[in-house]
């Protein structure tokens, strides 16, 4: 390989583990001889030489705190991202709360299967970045470390508190002024920072904040339990919500009641997921910057496990939603809802 490319060895070691080394024209040159020849790498053999897998392990599903946290879109982004440094994700099973997690980072630890891991649903008492850096694993975390700011870990969050005044903005902008909230329980993290964001939006335009409601579960019959008092008790003209699955929620108790979301009632979601496209009419809902998290993160456990990126990222991150208007609140009519 290296005398096709009339290169050293090192050389094609470099264009194949670390190409941000070479000069362009250096790499061009060797990516054709790699492809000439239908070279290709043998993974066993790199990870003998260099001590690395090349793979990142990730739980997939329920954890103890919600119960998707790792929704599809950023799967993918997570495998692209991996896919630029020639990593891989090995998706790890387990139960949902935190020690089952430990126990599954432990048992491919344990063997070097991963080269590190990437955390998702942080949430207070979090066990799991203590448990990791105590054993020397490589990981970057999807949440900030609620309730222990000083932690020293890699971490890039989505502004919940953001996304809700983005979404209160809207809404009052259009004319609303009974703008009321639909989270869940307390939980010191994601959802109490949304709740504040929507009631600091709220009380600085001088409007009612008393109107909200925590529904006793992330999902939509708990959310359509909840919405049932709250548009019953308080009269909203709009419910700002902590996730899609509680809008989805509003949008039933709104049905079951003769009220027609998207022209008497307004309904916000958060995560723009599948499910905010599957309601009708389609939840406006905030987007979370999907690509740039992945990116984030794999460049932190990447330049963890050695290996150099290019523009390495900050060692934490505040990513900033985006508002995506549909039908649910572009054709309300502000104090249009009756009893």
């Amino acid at each position: 390989m290296a005398a096709h490319a009339g290169v050293s060895r090192q050389t094609v070691s470099n264009a194949l583990n670390a190409p941000q080394r070479l000069t362009a024209p250096t790499l061009a040159r060797v990516r054709a001889a790699i492809d000439e020849l239908g070279y290709v790498p043998d993974e066993a053999a790199r990870a003998l030489t260099s001590r690395r897998t090349r793979l990142i392990g990730i739980h997939i599903g329920p954890t103890a705190h919600s119960h998707a946290s790792t929704p599809e879109p950023l799967l993918a982004e997570f495998v692209r991202a991996a896919a630029r440094h020639g990593f891989r994700l090995v998706v790890l099973g387990s139960f949902g709360d935190d020690a089952g997690q430990i126990a599954a980072f432990d048992d491919v630890w344990r063997r070097r299967a991963v080269d590190g891991v990437i955390l998702t649903d942080t949430h207070t008492d979090d066990a799991r970045p203590a448990w990791l850096r105590e054993r020397g694993v490589p990981f970057a975390a999807f949440g900030r470390p609620w309730g222990a700011p000083d932690s020293p870990h890699p971490w890039i969050d989505v502004d919940g508190h953001g996304g809700a005044w983005l979404a209160v903005d809207h809404l009052a902008s259009s004319g609303h002024s009974r703008i009321a909230f639909l989270g869940w329980g307390h939980d010191e993290a994601g959802g109490d920072d949304r709740e504040r964001g929507w009631l600091e939006a709220m009380t600085t335009r001088g409007l009612d904040a008393r109107p909200h409601a925590h529904a006793s579960g992330d999902t939509v019959v708990a959310g359509a339990e909840r919405a049932a008092e709250l548009l019953e008790r308080w009269r909203p003209t709009a419910v700002v919500c902590a996730s899609d699955t509680l809008a989805a929620g509003v949008v039933r108790a709104a049905d079951r009641r003769g009220i027609a979301v998207g022209s008497d009632l307004a309904v916000t979601g958060y995560d723009d997921s599948p499910l905010a496209r599957l309601t009708h009419p389609e939840l406006t809902s905030l987007t979370q910057p999907f690509a740039a998290v992945a990116d984030f993160l794999v460049d932190h456990v990447v330049m963890a496990s050695g290996i150099e990126v290019p523009d390495p990222p900050p060692r934490t991150r505040v990513a900033e939603p985006t508002l995506v208007v549909r039908g649910s609140t572009g054709g309300v009519r502000a104090g249009a809802l009756s009893f």
